[in-house]
């Protein structure tokens, strides 16, 4: 085998082998949370885990789990307990409705994603994550109105559009 060929079977190797870590972490189309999908490299997004989701998450590489359902909504499992025992972040930003769709809790949601970290961000249906990163996308990153709107319903966002139009038209 003459040189130039050794070096673009090299190559061929090394991109089949990269192609599939790439695809490592995306166990969306497994899960049975609702409206799971893989957002960016980073995230994957959807509606509340199962215990049995938790346990793909763990093993596909996400290392935290960002909770923002309301304190009280779900209490089928400890989900803190659960996750925390197989090795993950738990963060929980509790947006039980459209009034907590604010820069408060946007602050909250900013230090939570920012760390680098692949991670599951859910709440009961997608609605409040696909919010969330609707002001994400504006105040931290300047989309416009329109685009944040955009990667809010990117993300899930549905039927908290509105509230999400009224914050982000404050400043």
């Amino acid at each position: 085998m003459n040189k130039q060929a050794s070096v673009v079977f090299i190559f061929l190797i090394l991109m089949f082998t990269l192609s599939g870590f790439s695809q490592a972490n995306d166990v969306s189309d497994k899960l049975s949370a609702k409206n799971a999908t893989q957002y960016s490299q980073q995230f994957i997004i959807g509606g509340q885990p199962s215990e049995n989701d938790l346990i793909m998450l763990s093993k596909s590489g996400i290392k935290t789990v960002i909770n923002l359902r309301g304190t009280g909504e779900f209490d089928d499992f400890d989900e803190q307990v659960k996750v925390e025992a197989l090795g993950m972040n738990y963060i929980a930003i509790p947006i039980s409705g459209a009034s907590d769709i604010n820069k408060e809790n946007l602050a909250l949601f900013t230090a939570a994603i920012t760390n680098k970290e692949q991670a599951f961000v859910h709440c009961a249906s997608g609605n409040r994550v696909g919010a969330m990163f609707a002001l994400d996308a504006h105040f931290n990153h300047n989309k416009s109105i329109d685009e944040a709107i955009v990667t809010g319903k990117k993300a899930g966002l549905t039927s908290l559009e509105a509230t999400v139009k009224k914050v982000l038209k404050t400043q």
